[in-house]
């Protein structure tokens, strides 16, 4: 079997159909593929609809975190190459254009993770727009995200795939495992793909980096290893400060205002690296959107600390 695509799946009537559709479109026929979906417990019809459009479907409702669902697709797979993709997205006829180039170099190459960062749909609001789409066409991200990610089966048994005690972010840490076993990351933007489930609001944003920051929370080294956790962490000092400053300094107005202006500044700096090459408006535009996804990272290590359990979630 030349390809494996693995896709957790929890409660996706929505989306699943589509989603193995789309591979079944797109998936160029010089390669034999197979299509595991790994169903976390789903009370819908997630299941029958993925038998129904082609795909093995594996029991996962004893599994406890994605990766787990994960690891399971793999065991019951023949791939030699795995591609991982969530259960709401799509492929498309650029994706198919470029794949065999990809799937082919893993040949010379085999320890190598590929993918791409999605692109949304039209009807997401601007906000959204602005911070996502400059993300699919990242060419040099520190990681691949897990909604789509290509790796050989040697490397992912190398290191022994995906870290099942993550409840998120297990892609970051499986990423880093591959670079130390001498594994080189690369982003293929050409592949791209459409993510149907993506945040299309503010506040259903927030709710979605509340829960993919859980991860970071995992542990002290999980965190010394998270840039965004130890910027989330000087985002908290930074508003306690104010906090305290508010309450009993009132009149001391200069340090209310440094400090805050310190909190902007954190938005707008962070900002600024990440979009500064897409042109000002956009940094402008994520100073205020980062603004929020500290907030929800903030709002994460609380949720980490006072919910252990793990919630079922497949994306």
């Amino acid at each position: 079997m030349d390809i494996s695509v693995v896709i957790p799946a929890y409660n996706e009537e929505q989306f699943i159909s589509d989603t193995i559709r789309s591979i079944n479109k797109w998936m160029p026929d010089q390669f034999d593929y197979e299509i595991i979906v790994v169903d976390h417990g789903s009370s819908d019809r997630t299941s029958a609809l993925a038998v129904s459009a082609g795909a093995t479907v594996i029991d996962g409702s004893a599994l406890k975190t994605i990766a787990a669902l994960r690891n399971a697709g793999v065991k019951n797979s023949s791939g030699r190459v795995l591609v991982f993709i969530d259960a709401d997205i799509t492929l498309t006829a650029e994706w198919s254009r470029h794949i065999s180039r990809v799937i082919k170099n893993f040949d010379g190459e085999p320890f190598r993770i590929c993918g791409s960062h999605p692109k949304i749909p039209e009807q997401s609001g601007l906000l959204m727009k602005r911070w996502f789409e400059p993300k699919s066409e990242e060419e040099s991200p520190t990681h691949i995200g897990s909604c789509h990610l290509i790796t050989s089966r040697a490397l992912f048994e190398q290191v022994n795939g995906f870290p099942e005690h993550m409840e998120t972010s297990e892609e970051f840490n499986f990423c880093v495992d591959a670079t130390r076993a001498g594994a080189r990351i690369i982003s293929f933007p050409e592949l791209v793909i459409t993510h149907h489930g993506a945040p299309k609001t503010l506040m259903n944003f927030i709710k979605s980096e509340i829960w993919h920051g859980r991860g970071d929370w995992t542990g002290l080294s999980t965190v010394l290893s998270s840039k965004v956790a130890m910027l989330t962490l000087m985002f908290i000092a930074l508003h306690l400060l104010l906090l305290v400053l508010i309450v009993t300094s009132r009149e001391q107005v200069t340090v209310i205002t440094l400090v805050s202006g310190s909190i902007i500044g954190l938005c707008f700096l962070s900002s600024s690296i990440k979009f500064s090459r897409h042109g000002f408006t956009y940094v402008l535009f994520n100073t205020y959107t980062f603004y929020f996804y500290f907030l929800a990272r903030s709002l994460s290590l609380f949720s980490a600390l006072f919910t252990r359990s793990v919630r079922k979630r497949s994306r």
